[in-house]
């Protein structure tokens, strides 16, 4: 009885071990949510109101730099990729083009046609 209650007790521990990992191995596309404050390595959070497939819109985008500065970042659309500039196949990053996005630092407002961040998982 011993035994037994050993053997089931270790096979529910083992299946969840294999569970946690496999949520943590989620493509980080997967992360770009509506609705949901979702935070980023080096300091980034974004926020999208609605998202269709690729497309993004209602776009809020807050980063705080390694100084303390913050930026805001504005954008009614997007699009979004997996992978980076860099490798499209790697699973930890994505990639937000912002179409006229409105950038935010400090007391300086500025607008882009166009601006392209890459995001890594924070790990």
């Amino acid at each position: 009885m011993k035994t037994t209650l050993t053997v089931l007790l270790s096979g529910l521990l083992l299946c969840g071990c294999s569970q946690k990992q496999a949520t943590s191995a989620s493509p980080a596309i997967d992360l770009v949510e509506t609705s949901k404050a979702v935070a980023w390595s080096d300091g980034y959070v974004i926020y999208i109101g609605k998202r269709h497939g690729a497309s993004l819109e209602d776009i809020h985008v807050s980063h705080k730099y390694s100084n303390g500065a913050t930026a805001s970042i504005f954008a009614e659309k997007g699009t979004v990729s997996a992978g980076s500039v860099e490798d499209p196949k790697d699973v930890n990053s994505v990639k937000i083009i912002l179409e006229n996005a409105r950038i935010v630092s400090g007391m300086t407002m500025s607008v882009t046609n166009e601006l392209t961040l890459v995001l890594h998982k924070a790990l």
